[in-house]
């Protein structure tokens, strides 16, 4: 019931202001999609949209490649806080989900938390706004209370891969009542995965029966950086 009413109240919305694309400013798609086909088009896919092997995490999925325009939109969100962009990037991600029925394996989405100074200032958590609209599309929860970002750590642009891990050791915790869960992390941008997978070993310590990560865009890593080999010398 609830979702029928949520579509609903999004076609009449669509109606009364109608949708328009946030990158050129043409008529966005119906019923509320703020991003017209053309623009869309444009996106660029991920050559590799789904990451397995040795990890606290289960899966990572990113449909895109993080390149123009899709750096844009991120930016957009991230650092001028459109958050009109979040509906849109969170409905791109969670329609790929959908489509691939992934969802169907998750029982909470669980976006990856700012610190309480960080968000402060920010004013918001750009990858609790994605959730959002990810769980719209889904009709599946989030709960932000699940993780905490502990410790401040420092900007993790510009680092390199080793560099990244010391950064975020120990950075996040989880709240016993993810326990038996399964556990979807959503973020922005999949870099090295540094972020999801040391949030990703947090929840599992937690107790969630399982965890895997969805991002809009995957950035590209530079082929030395091998981060299977990174996740399983942290192990021994």
């Amino acid at each position: 019931m609830r979702h029928w009413v949520d579509r609903s109240v999004e076609r009449l919305g669509g109606l009364l202001l109608p949708p328009r694309c946030v990158l050129c400013g043409s008529r966005g798609q119906a019923p509320s999609i703020d991003l017209c086909a053309g623009c869309e088009g444009t996106l660029p896919v991920a050559e590799v949209p789904c990451i397995t092997g040795p990890s606290p995490l289960g899966r990572s999925f990113a449909p895109f490649a993080y390149g123009h325009p899709l750096d844009h939109l991120v930016h957009a969100l991230k650092y001028r806080g459109q958050l009109a962009v979040a509906r849109v990037l969170g409905g791109l991600l969670g329609q790929r989900i959908e489509a691939l029925a992934f969802g169907a394996a998750i029982d909470v989405l669980v976006p990856v938390p700012l610190h309480p100074q960080r968000h402060a200032e920010r004013g918001f958590n750009q990858s609790r706004e994605i959730a959002n609209w990810v769980a719209r599309r889904l009709r599946c929860g989030v709960e932000e209370s699940i993780a905490a970002r502990c410790r401040d750590t420092r900007p993790q642009v510009g680092l390199r891969a080793e560099e990244r891990r010391r950064n975020l050791a120990g950075a996040f915790s989880a709240a016993p009542g993810v326990r038996g869960l399964r556990v979807a992390i959503v973020d922005d941008v999949y870099t090295t995965g540094a972020t999801l997978r040391e949030l990703g070993q947090a929840l599992h310590d937690a107790g969630a029966r399982s965890v895997e990560a969805w991002c809009v865009g995957r950035a590209q890593v530079p082929k030395q950086v091998d981060l299977a080999r990174d996740w399983e010398v942290r192990q021994t």
